[in-house]
C-alpha cells in the first residue's frame, strides 16, 4: 500500500481544513453552503485516494456524514481526511482495527 508523504498530508489537510472552516463560518452567519462545498471537495479526495491506491473507508463515511444538515457544520470531513492518512501510513493498525471489528461483528 502506497504512504501518504508530509508534503502531500499538509496540502489535503489545509484544502479540506479551509473548507470546514469555511462551512463553519457559513452555519455562523445563518446560512447553509447547500453541498457546495461538498462537490467541491468529496469528489477530490476519493480521487486522490484511488489514484494512490489507499482504501478510503473513513474519508467516505465522514463525506457522507457530511451531507446530514448542520451536522455537516462540524469538521467531520478533516477528522475522517487524518484518520485515512494515519491508516495508509500504518497499515498494521489498520489490520487489526479491521480484525477487532470483524470479530465484533460475529
Amino acid at each position: 500500500m502506497a504512504k501518504i508523504s508530509l508534503p502531500e498530508t499538509l496540502i489535503l489537510v489545509m484544502y479540506i481544513g479551509f473548507t470546514d472552516l469555511l462551512g463553519i463560518a457559513l452555519v455562523f452567519i445563518g446560512l447553509d453552503d447547500f453541498w457546495i462545498l461538498d462537490v467541491l471537495t468529496f469528489p477530490v479526495t476519493q480521487f486522490y485516494f484511488r489514484m494512490k491506491g489507499v482504501k478510503a473507508g473513513a474519508d467516505l463515511a465522514s463525506n457522507i456524514l457530511e451531507l446530514v444538515p448542520y451536522v455537516g457544520a462540524l469538521p467531520i470531513r478533516t477528522i475522517g481526511l487524518i484518520i485515512t492518512i494515519y491508516l495508509a501510513n500504518h497499515p498494521a493498525k489498520g489490520n487489526i482495527l479491521g480484525a477487532v471489528a470483524k470479530a465484533a461483528g460475529k
